[in-house]
């Protein structure tokens, strides 16, 4: 069921106003660690964007919500994406749907040469290693290298849970959506 437009437009400040909180922090940070190589968000090569995922839990309410931000190499916001999963998973398995669900996304979108980070370091495992897991992570783990060599994303890398934070807000914010948005 679509949401009226008035409430697209309210989501789509909340969204901004947590983009815009979580950017002026990484800012803050940033500066602050001038000297430090370890920084908040770090931006991908030249021609290429970066989407970072992140799956996360409310446990009051036993559910997960997946999502994902894609910004260009200035960090400028192209892109964002988030939605509820009620039904009990791990949480290597939400990241891996929030991986998946984003090369998915992007390749509909015609986005190609694109870095995905998620600050799952399991979830990166299971995707560059090849083992004969036939449960649901390790089918979605197939799937995603897969789809990713198929789409031609460049890399899946590991990243601090810091250099996540306007993944994990929208994530957390995803929690309260009822139905998925773009």
């Amino acid at each position: 069921m679509p949401k009226p437009t008035a409430d697209n437009v309210s989501w789509s400040c909340a969204i901004l106003s947590d983009f815009k909180r979580a950017r002026i922090k990484e800012k803050i940070e940033d500066s602050s660690k001038k000297s430090n190589p370890e920084r908040i968000w770090n931006p991908p090569r030249l021609s290429t964007l970066k989407l970072n995922v992140d799956a996360a839990v409310d446990e009051v309410r036993h559910h997960f919500s997946i999502d994902g931000v894609l910004r260009d190499k200035q960090g400028r916001l192209l892109l964002v994406f988030g939605k509820q999963i009620n039904q009990p998973i791990s949480v290597v398995h939400g990241e891996l749907l929030a991986i998946r669900e984003g090369i998915i996304l992007l390749h509909d979108k015609g986005f190609t040469d694109v870095q995905v980070a998620t600050n799952s370091s399991l979830a990166v495992q299971a995707v560059t290693t090849t083992r004969d897991d036939i449960g649901y992570t390790g089918l979605c783990a197939t799937d995603i290298r897969e789809r990713t060599s198929e789409y031609g994303m460049s890399e899946l890398i590991h990243v601090r849970r810091s250099a996540n934070s306007v993944a994990h807000s929208i994530a957390r914010f995803a929690f309260d959506s009822l139905s998925p948005f773009v």
